[in-house]
């Protein structure tokens, strides 16, 4: 069976993996690791939920905490 494939994970380094395989969600080595994205401020690789690195993602959830408490207090 040829390969008919690419592997797109994303390394920590920022370099595609790019290894020939026969699987659309990637190598044998990656097919099951979680997907990861650039961060949407500096462009590190990431798998977070909010898009964000480690050194971003404090801001955001401390900011999604104070709107969630402002809400709150204008409800009552």
């Amino acid at each position: 069976m040829l390969a008919s494939y690419t592997c797109d994970y994303l390394h920590n380094s920022g370099k595609v993996c790019g290894n020939a395989c026969t699987r659309p969600e990637g190598c044998r080595f990656h097919f099951r690791s979680k997907k990861r994205f650039p961060c949407t401020d500096c462009g590190k690789p990431t798998g977070s939920a909010s898009g964000r690195c480690n050194l971003h993602k404090r801001g955001f959830y401390t900011i999604r905490y104070v709107n969630k408490l402002r809400k709150m207090a204008l409800e009552k």
